[in-house]
């Protein structure tokens, strides 16, 4: 009886891993660098970055399981090459064709939120 207890742990064990796997492998940028906005513009996220929503063509939503302080030192590296702009309707970062208007990393209990706003 032990022995078919253990046989189905077992499964079950591998089943939420291969479910877990398959939701990393599928997701378009858990394991990429970067991210291909709706306007064909790429732009900057923390590897390991779950892709959970893009809002209105002006905002996208990811999750991390990565500490805020690498996170927002990794994002602080990104932002450096970007020149600030502001008038009187807008402000952000602004390099080349690329406009972020921020990158926002909020700290959850397991979990971080990076939103980044363009």
């Amino acid at each position: 009886m032990k022995k078919k207890v253990v046989m189905i742990l077992c499964f079950l064990i591998l089943l939420v891993f291969l479910l877990i796997g398959y939701l990393l492998f599928t997701n378009k940028t858990f394991f990429k660098e970067s991210y291909l906005r709706v306007d064909q513009k790429e732009m900057f996220i923390p590897k390991y970055s779950y892709f959970k929503d893009e809002c209105c063509m002006t905002a996208a939503t990811f999750y991390s399981l990565r500490s805020k302080k690498n996170l927002d030192y990794e994002i602080k590296h990104y932002m450096d090459d970007f020149d600030y702009f502001e008038d009187e309707t807008t402000y952000g970062y602004q390099k080349k064709d690329l406009f972020i208007q921020s990158y926002l990393v909020v700290d959850h209990f397991f979990y971080r939120k990076i939103i980044i706003v363009y």
